[in-house]
């Protein structure tokens, strides 16, 4: 548990740094995966193809950082306009079902995060049921080992 604590400080830490940098906007890929194993078979090359669409929607040749933790892959990739990229994401989280479980969060250059209540989006919605993810979430609807099935299911198209 520490080391994913640890995970979460370091990303933030660089998150920060990449700030200093002074861009415009910059989109924060990682992917949301429930259990323990943080990178269990096909997030490799789920996490691939978010960063190709990440970087071809920010017109960008390759991330001002790539990294793996124990969280698993994540990169930050420089981009404009942060409302609007922040449209251009939620695009690709929805472009198939196994973009679910993409993140990409989207910062302005004074390191706000662009939420999708910002943009007058819906939230996204759980893995399992119709409502919202984050309230799923909090209130604990879903049995763990349900919400790892699914995810193992969605990552099932991206296993070699």
């Amino acid at each position: 548990m520490n080391s994913l604590l640890d995970a979460r400080e370091q990303r933030q830490a660089a998150l920060l740094d990449v700030l200093r940098d002074g861009p415009e906007a910059l989109v924060f890929v990682s992917l949301n995966i429930a259990g323990r194993d943080k990178w269990p078979d096909g997030a490799e090359a789920m996490f691939a193809w978010a960063l190709r669409q990440t970087l071809a929607a920010c017109a960008q040749s390759s991330p001002a950082v790539l990294a793996h933790d124990a969280l698993g892959s994540y990169a930050i990739v420089f981009g404009t306009a942060a409302p609007e990229l922040k449209r251009r994401m939620v695009s690709i989280e929805s472009a198939e079902a196994a973009a679910r479980l993409v993140d990409l969060d989207v910062y302005d250059a004074s390191g706000i995060q662009i939420g999708r209540q910002e943009l007058g989006l819906a939230p996204r919605t759980c893995l399992l049921c119709a409502e919202p993810a984050v309230d799923c979430m909090r209130a604990k609807r879903h049995p763990v080992e349900e919400v790892i099935a699914r995810t193992h299911e969605l990552l099932s198209n991206f296993r070699a």
